[in-house]
Formats: structure tokens, sequence, C-alpha cells
């Protein structure tokens, strides 16, 4: 089967690009699945905003406009649309019959899946893949999407950190608990930093790494101003080290080992990938309840009631950390045993291989009950 990703965000990227340097979710979501599905045996082609073709780990990356060949349209036979509802107008635009599906991230009121309130929209599209139940549950109530036409296929873990060697724990060795946030710096960051100085005047020696930015949407440092404040205020703050954000191969390294995901989100998250990665470098995930996130960590995370008062958040999810942090010194045993369970769980969950059979499975049954689309 030859399938082809559709990404119209504009993006430069390759199947490499997320390893080496950072890169939003959704794409590094594409990359990894591209990769093994072509280990699988199936032609894969990724159209970005790549200026020049390239071929890597058996993954064809080109320019979106490769579209408007027809003779490269009538060469594959399903393509998988990122995160934009845009079949109605591909449909029209190219006379594309391929089947397409829409396989999106977003929540419900993020605006590239508006179109979905319109019938003649939700009707282009082949099939929905979303991430989570609680962000399926949503599109079905307000845009109407068909249940039938509608699958949950989870995101995994980036290969970097299921191939990375989880050290000895922070409490087995005497160390100081080391924090970190991951996630992009509106999704809670405020929150955190704000937080941290009650969390360290109750445990004098734990320690903030910073590792956020909006590079991975590929946003030049010159243009990140709104956010400056932010980075300078964690810069400024003791016992912080801003980082800003890196490539997997690199946070892989530097998370293992650390004590927990210090994540107070304020976004209605559709799926918590920096929560998957922090749970498969054996670290503990400090959260809030919102969106997706108990859905994504299945009881495996200490969580606070998200609250819209970012005062009230502040104050429970200190209290939340220093609580947890005191147990797990207090009872090692007990955290250990949490940790392995944690680590089981990624791996029975969340692996890229795994969920690629699951998408190979599907998007085959999606190919062969295709129906003429109606544009």
């Amino acid at each position: 089967m030859h399938i082809v990703f559709i990404d119209p965000a504009g993006m430069q990227y390759t199947v490499e690009t997320p390893y080496e340097r950072p890169l939003g979710g959704s794409q590094s979501a594409v990359c990894y699945l591209a990769i093994e599905l072509a280990r699988l045996g199936h032609s894969v082609t990724v159209l970005n905003g790549n200026a020049t073709t390239s071929e890597g780990r058996g993954v064809k990356i080109d320019n979106i406009s490769a579209l408007y060949s027809p003779s490269f349209r009538a060469g594959f036979d399903i393509g998988v649309v990122l995160n934009a509802a845009s079949a109605h107008r591909l449909r029209q635009v190219l006379n594309m019959s391929t089947p397409l599906v829409l396989w999106t991230q977003h929540s419900h009121d993020q605006p590239g899946i508006q179109e979905l309130r319109e019938l003649h929209e939700r009707k282009a599209w082949s099939a929905f893949a979303f991430v989570s139940d609680w962000q399926r549950q949503n599109f079905e109530k307000l845009f109407w999407v068909p249940a039938e036409k509608s699958r949950v296929m989870r995101n995994a873990v980036s290969p970097a950190f299921a191939e990375c060697s989880t050290l000895t724990p922070w409490f087995a060795t005497d160390e100081a608990p080391v924090l970190f946030y991951s996630s992009t710096p509106f999704r809670g960051l405020d929150v955190l930093l704000n937080a941290f100085p009650k969390i360290r005047a109750a445990i004098p020696d734990v320690r903030l790494r910073v590792y956020s930015s909006m590079a991975v949407y590929q946003m030049p440092p010159d243009e990140d101003k709104f956010y400056h404040p932010l980075y300078d205020l964690a810069r400024g703050m003791e016992g912080v080290e801003y980082v800003g954000s890196v490539g997997q191969k690199r946070l892989a390294n530097e998370l293992t080992g650390s004590a927990a995901l210090a994540y107070p989100s304020t976004f209605a998250e559709t799926s918590c990938i920096a929560a998957i990665e922090a749970m498969a470098a054996g670290a503990a995930v400090f959260t809030s309840n919102l969106g997706a996130l108990p859905e994504t960590t299945q009881g495996h995370a200490a969580m606070v009631d998200w609250q819209p008062d970012n005062a009230r958040l502040t104050d429970d999810f200190a209290a939340m950390c220093i609580q947890t942090l005191r147990e797990v010194l207090e009872d090692p045993r007990s955290a250990m045993s949490r940790r392995e369970q944690r680590l089981e769980f990624i791996r029975k969950n969340y692996l890229w291989p795994d969920r690629a059979k699951q998408w190979a499975e599907w998007l085959t049954q999606v190919v062969s009950e295709a129906q003429p689309a109606r544009i």
C-alpha cells in the first residue's frame, strides 16, 4: 500500500529532524509512524514544506505541491491529512477521489478543524483518526463526526525515549530531585514558575529544568518575543535552569534519572506526549486533570483538579508536588514499584512499532471499504 501523509502547515522537516532538533508533536508523530510503516513494507511519502525531495529510513519526503501532479495523485492508495479540515477543498481543487483520513491532534476549539461544522466537509473524509477518547467524543458531539468512520489511534513514545537506558532513580542515590517542564510555554509554564519557589521553600535542594520555547513550531528566537518574559523569569529564578527546546536524543538523555515532569497544565491536551516521554524516562508525572491527561496517564500520574483561577491552581500544584516528593523520600521502595509500573505501562501501550501495525490494518480496511467521495 502506498500511504501519503499530507502536512499543510508548511513546516520543513525530514524523518531525522525530531531526533536532532525541536519539532512539534504532530510532525514528530508523522515521522515516527512513517518510519514504522515503511519497515512493515509499505510505500510511504510525507508531503510538507520541504523545498527539495529526499529519502531516509525508507520514507520519501516531498513538497506538498506534488499533489498538483495527476500522475502522483494516481499513484497512492490513501492520504492521511495532518490537523487540517481541508478534504472538501482538496477534492474540489484537485479532483481527488483517493480515500482521505483526517488525523488530528487538535482540540475541538482550534481554528484548523472548524470546517468540520460544514456537512460537505465531513462527507469529504473517508475516516477520522483521533488520539484519545476524550477528543473523539468532543468531535462527535460538536461536529457530528460519524462514530462509524472514526478510530482512536493513540500517540506513542519517541524512539529516542524507547531506546534510552533508564538510570538509577534519584531517590535511590541520595541525589537532589530534578523536576522538568518539557511542553510549550503557553500550557502552564507561568503557573509552574509561580509554584516553584513554594516547592523549593519546602524542599530546598529541589531543582527545575525548563525545556520550552516556540522553536518546536520552527519559530525563530527573534520572533518568539511574547514568551521572553517567562524565559527571563526562569533564567533569573534560584534553582531553575532554562534550557529551551532541544531534539529528542538530547531530551531523552537529560530527562533519564530526573524526578518528575512538573506540568500544571492549563491547556486542554488531546494527548500529552510530554507525559508519555516522562514515564518512558522513568520519571513521575505531576500535572492537572485537564483534557485527556487522565486518559493518557491511566492512573500513573499525581494530579490536582484543574482550576480556572491560576492562583489557586498554583497553590494546589505546589502542595501536591511537595507532598508527593516527601512521600517518595519516606518510602523509596513504593516509589520504585510505581516507577517500574510506569515503565511497563509505556512498553505495553505506547510503542510506535505496535501502533504502526494498528494503523496499517485500519488503513487497509479504510481503502477496501471506501466509497466515492461526495464533493
